[in-house]
């Protein structure tokens, strides 16, 4: 259900790129600088990749005062590993971090979720798990402490309860940034990048990277007369051998 190393590479490669290419970005401050320094660290014929994109958006909610938008700090991360025969993905965790205001280091952290790929032959089959799934807070990253982040602001979200683990499809950079991008269209660039025709094509090019495989392999059990009787989220999603 995902796709190869190699694509994924040259997938967030890409993204990478375009994010560094199209000037809409540009008003995103630390955006494009921290996609530059994700660039230099993929490694075009082995390895995995590990990108960490920080910069502030202006996000307006029902409980700003006034209607105001506020600048809040969004970490973006994609850590994708490669299995021991090099040529597929063993694990994939694509993280988003929202702070209320724009300082990491003195703002409350009020989201934090990822998105997540484990493959069924390298996991703990004593835990049953979606493959691809959303887990709500987990802990914080290497690169999160670095930036000033800190673990006590995460206790209000019970980071210790890793469950439950909700069904999703699979993700990457390209359609984190984009969905984000959707949620949250009171920051003035938001409006330029999604009407850009560069990153249009590059949101539907990750859309059929990403998803085909996904989709289609779920279609095929949904279809599947042999499979009619088998119930799709323990079969197909958790890997569980049911009948």
């Amino acid at each position: 259900m995902y796709p190869d190393i190699v694509t994924i590479r040259t997938l967030e490669k890409e993204t990478l790129q375009q994010i560094i290419r199209i000037s809409e970005f540009g008003r995103l401050g630390e955006l494009q600088a921290a996609a530059s320094a994700g660039l230099a660290g993929i490694n075009d014929q082995r390895g995995g990749v590990n990108v960490h994109l920080g910069f502030a958006l202006d996000i307006r909610l029902r409980g700003d005062r006034q209607g105001k938008a506020v600048s809040r700090r969004i970490d973006v991360g994609a850590l994708v590993e490669v299995s021991p025969d090099k040529k597929t993905v063993s694990n994939a965790s694509y993280s988003l971090l929202i702070c209320r205001y724009a300082n990491p280091q003195t703002s409350p952290i009020v989201r934090k979720v990822h998105f997540d790929y484990e493959s069924f032959a390298l996991r703990n089959h004593e835990e049953a798990k979606p493959t691809a799934h959303l887990q709500i807070c987990g802990k914080l990253s290497p690169h999160h402490i670095s930036v000033g982040y800190t673990a006590t602001r995460l206790n209000g979200l019970y980071p210790a309860w890793e469950k439950p683990r909700f069904p999703l499809p699979p993700t990457s950079l390209a359609l984190m940034l984009n969905w984000l991008l959707l949620e949250f269209q009171t920051d003035p660039a938001s409006q330029g990048i999604l009407n850009s025709p560069e990153w249009r094509n590059m949101v539907a090019r990750a859309e059929r990277a990403v998803l085909t495989k996904y989709f289609s392999e779920a279609s095929k059990f949904l279809l599947s007369s042999g499979d009619k009787q088998k119930r799709f989220l323990q079969t197909y999603l958790y890997n569980m051998s049911v009948d």
